[in-house]
């Protein structure tokens, strides 16, 4: 047995270990991606100019949709830093059916990629990827300071059912680890549709409690995995973790929604 065909089995018996996989639908391939995910990429000089051109068109726009019911939930995160390999913008949009999402190619032949023409002249490039948001875990916010938000794509190496597999044995232990220590507010993985050719076919959306919980990141990671590899499967799926997906750049981000009315918790 290849190496990769050994870890999709061990993957499959450790995750049975852990409890059935919540929400996990099999048939979610026979329906429609409800969530839809776009980056803007702009020069240097023109990231302001856009954040704001978004801020008046394409907030009032998203909050619209919202209000009508097609989308569940909305982000539209802007990168903390100039980064050339690195996005500028990402619009992250949650619908609440497939059919809402159908309903946004009206948007789209209005105002394509979301966007108006003043803000469509300062992007370079533009990359739109239909998802669906695969796994999920949320505390209470409230008293909370903003929110900081890591976004980490990922390629992935195994079939999918192997890979959320992976994700329910390896990394949700960890995401609910991170969240009980008081350093993760919330976690969505969402998985790209017709991901071939694409940045990424994974992506996982961490949102801190503010500065002081993304600082300590590495601290609790570090400690979670520590009382995490007391548990030999997990362990085992931790060792072999570098034949299921390559960690691609990750991002820092804030909302630009997030003085505007939300309606972001599952």
């Amino acid at each position: 047995m290849n190496g990769r065909l050994f870890l999709a089995a061990l993957i499959a018996a450790c995750a049975m270990s852990f409890g059935p996989a919540a929400g996990w639908a099999a048939d979610w391939r026979d329906q429609g991606s409800r969530a839809l995910i776009i980056t803007y990429h702009v020069a240097p000089a023109d990231r302001l100019a856009f954040r704001a051109a978004v801020r008046r068109s394409s907030l009032p726009r998203l909050e619209a949709l919202a209000s009508k019911g097609d989308l569940e939930s909305y982000h539209v995160l802007v990168s903390r830093y100039v980064d050339t390999a690195g996005w500028d913008t990402m619009m992250i949009l949650n619908f609440c059916n497939p059919d809402a999402l159908s309903r946004w190619r009206a948007t789209e032949a209005r105002a394509p990629a979301g966007l108006s023409p003043k803000a469509l002249r300062f992007v370079r490039d533009v990359e739109t990827a239909p998802a669906d948001p695969m796994r999920r875990g949320v505390q209470s916010s409230a008293g909370d300071t903003p929110s900081v938000y890591l976004v980490t794509p990922y390629e992935v190496l195994i079939p999918t059912d192997d890979y959320l597999a992976y994700v329910d044995g390896y990394l949700l232990p960890q995401t609910d680890g991170w969240m009980s220590a008081g350093a993760l507010r919330s976690y969505t993985l969402y998985l790209a549709r017709y991901y071939p050719g694409r940045p990424w076919a994974s992506l996982l959306v961490m949102e801190y409690r503010g500065d002081a919980g993304l600082a300590r990141r590495e601290a609790v990671v570090k400690s979670v995995r520590a009382a995490l590899a007391a548990s030999p499967e997990w362990k085992k799926i931790a060792d072999n973790k570098a034949a299921v997906r390559i960690e691609k750049l990750a991002v820092v981000a804030d909302d630009l929604a997030a003085g505007a009315p939300q309606h972001d918790r599952p």
